[in-house]
């Protein structure tokens, strides 16, 4: 998933928070094995990207339960979010080893946003197939939440009550720290080390932020990040950060942060709507959230 994990254990013997967070890890190193589209792990994602256009690949229930979840957001977002931006994603490489020193052409963008649209995947009594060979299944905007809602299940088959499992900007917290909320930090899009305020959560609360910070690269004085609107197929310009608060589903909040940041504020509504909470960073820093009632949030005097 191309980030640090950290697990914060409270009330927990330390041998059993331990044997709790090393099952929750194998569990989230298996997840990973199982939809990265990246390195020499085999997986039956690969072999749908590597298909024939029009072949019949059978997915895994648990993939095709996270696909079908997933052409949820993708129409629901209008497509800001969408499981097939694969083509898109390979051809800027932002995950790849050797992470991008320059833009691609405008030309071979044109060719795989050409497979972004839903409309190309296609499932029949036995399968999926592809309608084009530009469409390719990509779940980094999603699986990651979904690592983290199945290692927090983990962690509470095995006893754990309060616990924050934090992703590099995808949590979910359960519980509470010794009787007190937990506090976490909302890191500032620009300034390493400063925070933009905090939010005091109790319960089962998940809260995931996808900004233009992490992996970026800046070509000819400018900056390229890795969240790409499917739309265009370059990098989205309308946000620094977008952070999505829901009670307990990190899955959907990956997701949502995703779209959120692509489209910018005037989706705020849109997630409201559906029950979530969010606050985004527009490009030029200013902040616009809906109502926070999940969670408490102290923005810092200056940011």
């Amino acid at each position: 998933m191309g980030t640090l994990v950290q697990f914060t254990i409270a009330g927990a013997d330390e041998d059993a928070a331990l044997q709790a967070i090393h099952a929750a890890a194998d569990e989230m190193q298996r997840i990973e094995d199982v939809f990265t589209i990246y390195g020499e792990q085999a997986n039956t994602i690969k072999v749908f990207n590597a298909s024939v256009a029009g072949e019949v690949v059978a997915l895994p229930e648990e993939v095709e339960s996270l696909l079908l979840t997933s052409l949820e957001v993708a129409e629901q977002s209008d497509g800001a979010f969408t499981p097939a931006i694969g083509a898109l994603s390979l051809l800027w490489g932002f995950s790849l080893p050797e992470p991008p020193v320059s833009p691609p052409s405008a030309a071979d963008i044109a060719v795989a946003r050409s497979g972004v649209d839903i409309k190309q995947l296609d499932q029949t009594d036995v399968g999926w197939r592809r309608l084009s060979r530009q469409t390719r299944l990509d779940f980094g905007a999603i699986a990651k939440g979904y690592a983290i809602d199945r290692g927090i299940s983990v962690l509470r088959e095995l006893g754990i009550s309060h616990a924050i499992l934090d992703a590099g900007g995808d949590l979910r917290a359960i519980g509470d720290h010794a009787g007190q909320p937990w506090r976490i930090g909302l890191r500032h899009p620009r300034k390493a080390g400063v925070t933009l305020g905090w939010f005091e959560v109790k319960g089962d609360i998940s809260i995931v932020t996808s900004g233009d910070y992490e992996r970026f690269f800046i070509h000819q004085d400018r900056r390229y990040q890795h969240i790409l609107d499917p739309q265009t197929g370059w990098p989205a310009a309308r946000s620094r950060s977008a952070t999505v608060i829901t009670a307990g589903n990190t899955t959907l909040a990956d997701a949502w942060s995703t779209a959120l940041f692509v489209r910018g504020s005037d989706a705020l509504s849109l997630i409201e709507s559906r029950g979530m909470q969010a606050l985004q960073v527009d490009a030029e820093g200013n902040i616009h959230a809906t109502k926070l009632s999940l969670v408490s949030f102290h923005p810092t005097e200056e940011h």
